[in-house]
């Protein structure tokens, strides 16, 4: 009943905001972001209308997905690791780094200038202060790794994922979406992956502009945060099947006019793509058929089981992986 009753406050909520939107809400003057003001209405309003209801994971953009990314039980942590970690000082350098990435803005554009197949945030670097970045957050991975056992509180895996989003997002911020350099179609495993990231920062930078501006509380802010955990799970699903099976996975391929929607597909249309993926390989390999339109790695059978393992256990630790995130962004 509650699930129901929190749909419907959704709904009405985006319907208030549609409304609100035709009626001028955006005189707000979210300057930078006002082609977003869609979002942000909705957000302000659900906040208000259904407790942060909003903030519940819902798939709008594959309806086909019926079935759950299965969890296995979280893995054991300290219960007080964020405040653990707090005193840690590897740790609280790694925070300002992370905090350093927050504070870039898209850069000012002119509407006919180039760079819009890029991304938003294309140039906001120079490749010089991207690699001064790279840098400083290589060392700072290095001294997470190196802790003192005693201080390691932190899993091999949510290092290694924490690395790879900051170094995606610096990328981003310097020469924007790779798969726009190469010469072939990319695969939706590298645009999804970069749109999950472009939309990390969309969210992240929006959240603390209307925080700047008074539009929502310190802790409508933390609530909200919430919106980029589908971010952080797509973008970490993604990274485990392109690094452990392979890119080529998907039989759909990009479309820019697709991709500029804004919609995302989800983790578990991955994961259904990836095992759908395998299951042709087996047929083909029982019906000793040779399939020319699709790729299958070298080793794949032992490439597949390696991936189902990491992909376990990458789904195993994202709620605290979630829960670092948000810490690093609220500095709290």
């Amino acid at each position: 009943m509650d699930k129901i009753l929190n749909i419907i406050a959704i709904t009405s909520a985006s319907i208030v905001a549609s409304i609100l939107v035709i009626m001028g809400f955006r005189k707000l003057k979210v300057n930078k972001y006002k082609k977003y003001g869609l979002f942000m209405s909705t957000l302000i309003v659900a906040l208000t209308l259904s407790g942060c209801s909003l903030l519940e994971k819902i798939d709008k953009t594959n309806t086909n997905d019926n079935q759950q990314i299965s969890t296995s039980p979280a893995a054991e942590y300290k219960s007080d690791r964020i405040k653990l970690l707090n005193k840690n000082q590897e740790w609280r350098r790694f925070n300002s780094f992370w905090q350093k990435l927050d504070n870039i803005n898209p850069p000012e554009r002119t509407e006919d200038e180039t760079g819009a197949y890029f991304g938003e945030y294309y140039n906001a670097l120079t490749f010089e202060q991207a690699e001064v970045l790279q840098n400083e957050l290589t060392t700072l991975i290095n001294r997470l790794r190196n802790m003192k056992q005693e201080e390691l509180i932190l899993s091999d895996t949510e290092i290694d994922l924490l690395e790879k989003i900051c170094l995606e997002r610096i990328n981003y911020m310097s020469y924007g979406f790779s798969s726009m350099m190469m010469r072939m179609i990319p695969p939706i495993t590298m645009t999804d992956k970069e749109n999950s990231i472009k939309d990390l920062e969309l969210k992240i930078d929006t959240l603390i502009e209307l925080q700047k501006k008074g539009i929502v509380s310190s802790d409508e802010f933390t609530q909200a945060l919430r919106i980029i955990w589908e971010d952080i799970e797509l973008f970490s699903i993604l990274d485990t099947i392109a690094s452990h099976y392979t890119l080529y996975y998907s039989g759909n391929y990009y479309d820019y006019g697709v991709n500029e929607t804004g919609l995302l597909r989800t983790a578990q249309y991955h994961i259904n793509a990836f095992e759908e993926h395998y299951q042709t390989y087996l047929l083909d390999k029982k019906l000793g058929t040779e399939n020319i339109n699709t790729y299958y790695p070298e080793d794949i059978e032992n490439k597949y089981k390696k991936t189902k393992e990491e992909i376990e256990k990458v789904t195993t630790i994202l709620p605290q992986l979630n829960e670092l995130i948000e810490s690093l962004v609220t500095n709290e």
